[in-house]
């Protein structure tokens, strides 16, 4: 193996030279960071001993530099047996530290000291990659970037600033832990650019194999070839003519033992010790659920068509139905490929076949977000909707927020609001949620203030500017309290500001972002209540509780959602609970290993498939034993393509591998708690306590 990887590293620092007006000196760049970095043959390796430890890749005052580059991009390899993860992070000269606000609210001690944008990005394995950072995405406007050839998914939070303001970049490498986790790294070139750089050229050893498999490593489960893969799905077919829910179960997955009013619709409940939902048929339920139940682990190939060793005909009458396209991006799909090499033109009848066996046999009770819809309502399984195409505008005040006094947005609001027509008198739904993860509400943004980054109009900015008159009365009195100097209210919608004119400027501005979170939720929750009055309403499934705003946007659900990625157990939801006056639910969690057939853990991260068992049992046992919380579903159904799927998250999150294999370790565990689980909620039976071992989270 030495030679070939002293070969290998030979022809990375020739493919790598890079002819730039902007390059950055990697000698500089090893000097500035001796500590974790030498220079060998003309790549610079990088040696983390603590987590902490980080490289400085430029610091220095020129703006020019910044302002006429598009791109920044970092040339690395990496030898690891799981995905790298680097932090680019990015700091401007600052007026003050009262200018500095984390994602948390806090404020930070040093400026200088403290980043103001920070990206996250993943790399696989064994594979030369171009990281790219798009410099437009300092703005703070989104928070996924797009994908680039090899590259995994980049997210961007922080605060706002420009490119030229940049006054150091530095990066961090994860993930590090000591003595599993102490990654080592090469980069080749690192510089600016304007232009999205040439890709590397094609591999020779290929890095996804005939089935979708991940081909430098080997496990025990992997599928050897297409006889295996038909022996395991016929067997799976075979097995889920019988399958059925537990005894003790309703026909909706409901607790025979506890009975409530029945409605013919699910409903909330608390029957003073705690929250339950309740079936149609008026049986005690607590929804535990999986995500993304479908026939679907689709990944982008566009531009990096080379990684694989076969891509069948796009044309072929059986295998054209496993491609696709997102954005610009052409997709495949080896887990529909999978099931179409053993079952031709009916694999989605015998899919649909094994998995309604599979929910029964392993006792779970819903279909989670995400999943296929057709499928769940014949499946007479309950399930959960996610609403799409959630009332927009044109004008977006910050990221996907919409310009919420506009008329545009009701009319938007009235046909969002006609999707449900179709699902009103389904008894099998349980709710529906409204949207997932408003990007506006990833981090403490002050809405209001973020609106007025530009000079952009809007018709919550009029309406903001008839609120503070309203507040005042006259002009000068604002003035004098927001340090101003404005001839009337009709120039305030005009204003930019770069950073709070005043204390109560500031209080203000967060006073109005409530009113204006406020009319973003009352406005669609009008319209959803008039087509269906007869589902539960489940909220947006938050990201996690990034501000108090998030509670003023839940006073008209019927159920508070958050994404819980909790570890060990589920996050902090009696709060929640007490301050809403809801019921909880939690949308996503999962728990990731890198023992098997994929790099990246996901969000929470376990080192073995039995250590995602006992992950999974006392995640959900202990969150059963909390009175608020009605509901767990586990992010998610199948694991993701290890060459990333459209946005690059490519986990190992999955009940089933990509030749629909059970991971039987979290089964056979899962399946424990779920026949259990009414009676750890009814408080009959002590919950699941067992901790696993910490480990870093490998993820995007």
């Amino acid at each position: 193996m030495k030679p070939l990887l002293l070969l290998f590293a030979f022809l990375f620092i020739i493919s790598c030279t890079v002819k730039n007006p902007a390059n950055f000196d990697l000698k500089n760049i090893q000097d500035k960071n001796p500590e974790i970095s030498a220079i060998q043959n003309e790549v610079l390796k990088i040696t983390p001993t603590s987590k902490s430890q980080s490289l400085t890749i430029w610091e220095g005052n020129d703006p020019e530099l910044w302002k006429n580059a598009n791109f920044l991009v970092c040339e690395i390899w990496h030898d690891n047996d799981f995905s790298a993860i680097l932090n680019v992070e990015f700091y401007r000269n600052e007026k003050g530290a009262d200018s500095i606000v984390t994602q948390s609210g806090s404020v930070a001690g040093d400026a200088t000291q403290t980043p103001r944008m920070a990206a996250k990005i993943g790399v696989l394995p064994k594979l030369k990659t171009k990281v790219i950072f798009p410099l437009e995405h300092l703005n703070a406007q989104e928070i996924f970037m797009p994908r680039f050839p090899r590259q995994l998914k980049g997210t961007v939070l922080g605060n706002r600033m420009k490119r030229e303001e940049t006054s150091k970049v530095v990066i961090r490498f994860g993930p590090w832990q000591e003595p599993r986790f102490t990654p080592a790294f090469e980069i080749a070139a690192v510089y600016l650019t304007k232009e999205v750089p040439e890709p590397f050229p094609p591999v020779e050893e290929k890095v996804v194999d005939k089935l979708g498999q991940w081909t430098a490593k080997d496990w025990p489960g992997k599928t050897k070839d297409e006889t295996e893969l038909k022996t395991l799905l016929e067997s799976q077919l075979a097995a889920a003519q019988t399958s059925t829910f537990p005894e003790t179960w309703s026909k909706y997955g409901g607790w025979k033992a506890k009975r409530f009013e029945a409605t013919g619709f699910f409903h909330t409940h608390n029957d003073g010790t705690r929250w339950w939902l309740v079936d149609p048929d008026g049986f005690a339920f607590v929804s535990i659920g999986i995500d993304c139940i479908r026939s679907n682990a689709s990944g982008v190939i566009s531009g990096q068509e080379d990684l694989f060793e076969w891509l069948p005909d796009s044309t072929d009458a059986v295998f054209k139905a496993g491609f696709g396209t997102r954005a610009k991006y052409v997709s495949a799909d080896f887990y529909q490929f999978n099931l179409m090499r053993v079952f031709g033109e009916s694999w989605r009848e015998k899919w649909e076949t094994i998995t309604s066996g599979q929910i029964r046999e392993f006792a779970v009770n819903t279909i989670g977000n995400w999943s296929d819809i057709d499928y769940a309502r014949k499946a007479q399984i309950p399930y959960v909707l996610p609403l799409s195409r959630f009332p927009s505008t044109e004008v977006k005040l910050f990221r996907d927020f919409p310009d919420v006094f506009a008329s545009e947005y009701v009319e938007n609001a009235k046909s969002f609001a006609q999707q449900l027509n179709e699902f009103k008198d389904d008894s099998y739904l349980i709710g529906y949620f409204l949207r997932n993860e408003p990007t506006w509400a990833f981090g403490a943004n002050d809405v209001a203030y973020e609106m007025f980054a530009t000079t952009q109009p809007s018709e919550s900015k009029k309406e903001f500017a008839r609120w503070l008159a309203e507040k005042y009365g006259s002009i000068d009195e604002f003035n004098k309290k927001w340090n101003l100097k404005l001839g009337g209210f009709e120039q305030f919608p005009k204003q930019v500001f770069e950073e709070y004119p005043s204390e109560i400027a500031k209080a203000d501005f967060w006073k109005f972002s409530e009113v204006l979170v406020a009319k973003y939720v009352n406005v669609p929750c009008d319209e959803v209540e008039k087509v269906d009055p007869n589902h539960l309403n489940l909220g947006m499934r938050y990201a996690w509780m990034s501000s108090d705003l998030l509670y003023k946007a839940g006073e008209r659900f019927d159920v508070f959602s958050i994404n819980g990625y909790g570890n060990p157990g589920p996050p902090e939801t009696a709060e929640i609970a007490k301050i809403s006056g809801k019921p909880v639910m939690i949308g996503e969690f999962h728990h990731g290993a890198t023992d098997r057939g994929l790099p990246a853990t996901g969000i929470q991260g376990a080192l073995t498939q039995t250590d995602r068992g006992k992950a999974y049992r006392y995640y959900v046992e202990q969150g059963l034993a909390r009175p608020e919380l009605i509901g767990m579903h586990y992010f998610q159904w199948l694991d993701q393509p290890v060459f990333g799927r459209f946005d690059g998250e490519n986990y190992n999150i999955g009940f089933m591998d990509i030749c629909n294999r059970p991971y039987k370790e979290l089964v056979e565990a899962a399946k424990q708690t779920h026949l259990k689980m009414y009676e750890v909620a009814a408080g009959k039976e002590k919950p699941f306590d067992e901790v696993i071992e910490k480990i870093p989270s490998i993820h995007y």
